[in-house]
């Protein structure tokens, strides 16, 4: 676990409030050294989660990132809400990369993302914005951290997709691009999808900053079952665990249908056959695409004779 930084007077009540509801660090910057001159600080608030192993059975799982984020929110926006008079705003519109560029301790990968010295990359961070200043914990460094990788190259390797490929990043072969972009996935890219329904995470499992991943992965609240026999209901159910914007029914149900697809699923081919005549041509392509692989070929229904 990350040790928490230690704070000053100014604001404590902020910092502790964040510490008491799970967030591990604690980070207060000036909001003008930060690029945000009409603030006064600006707080990151980091949430830890653990490194879990991918389950080997025919169900779709989630990445643990995303019940962090979503837990991380929930406590984030509530403690704003609560001091929303006190100058206290729940931000996300402010670039966080570039800070952590210039942020001791902080270093990017080849996969873009940010680790943490002692922590590794297994964090999500909240953002809030206080006005008046507080004593700041931390500033900024005048030149960007270069790459912390060195030669291991052990992420270009992992990659299912080959998105990071030749050190860069591909972000148009990243798995996580395509299940919450919401358009039909490649073919080379859904032969990869395996069971992962949001969320790969195997450039980081394999980074030696990491530690390596321990215990099982979260039960899912919905199975495939369900998210193909009622999307909307399943995405409701899901929302509540890892939030809004990446359980939209028809991303979740195109997932879970190449999971069918590449998992052998027959059991769910009645379900794959209805989402098949789906009006929404990317649900459509997927679903009608796992029957394939299934060993069924769907035909559309013939359309009635218009007197």
């Amino acid at each position: 676990m990350c040790s928490l930084f230690l704070q000053g007077d100014d604001g404590l009540d902020i910092v502790q409030e964040l510490q008491d509801a799970g967030f591990a660090r604690v980070i207060v910057l000036d909001g003008a050294e930060c690029g945000v001159p009409d603030v006064g600080s600006l707080v990151l608030a980091l949430w830890p989660y653990a490194a879990e192993r991918t389950p080997m059975t025919g169900e779709a799982w989630v990445h643990p990132y995303y019940f962090a984020s979503q837990a991380a929110y929930v406590a984030a926006d509530n403690i704003a809400r609560r001091h929303s008079g006190d100058g206290v705003i729940w931000r996300e519109d402010i670039r966080l990369k570039p800070i952590f560029a210039r942020l001791p301790g902080f270093a990017q990968g080849r996969n873009t993302i940010s680790s943490l010295s002692g922590c590794g990359s297994r964090f999500h961070v909240q953002m809030l914005t206080v006005t008046p200043a507080m004593a700041p914990t931390h500033h900024l460094e005048a030149e960007e951290h270069p790459l912390r990788c060195g030669d291991c190259h052990l992420c270009e390797r992992a990659c299912p997709t080959n998105a990071l490929e030749g050190g860069v990043f591909h972000r148009e072969r990243c798995l996580r691009n395509w299940q919450v972009g919401g358009t039909v996935y490649p073919e080379e890219v859904r032969r990869q999808m395996g069971t992962r329904l949001i969320g790969c995470d195997e450039c980081q499992r394999c980074c030696p900053h990491n530690p390596a991943p321990e215990g099982e992965n979260a039960p899912m609240p919905v199975t495939l079952e369900e998210i193909m026999r009622s999307p909307k209901e399943a995405a409701v159910a899901l929302r509540r665990h890892i939030g809004a914007t990446v359980t939209m029914p028809n991303r979740l149900l195109m997932g879970a249908c190449i999971i069918a697809g590449v998992t052998g699923r027959r059991d769910l081919i009645p379900h794959l056959w209805r989402h098949a005549g789906s009006p929404s041509a990317a649900v459509a392509e997927h679903a009608g695409w796992a029957l394939m692989e299934l060993g069924v070929r769907y035909i559309p229904p013939e359309e009635p004779e218009i007197p």
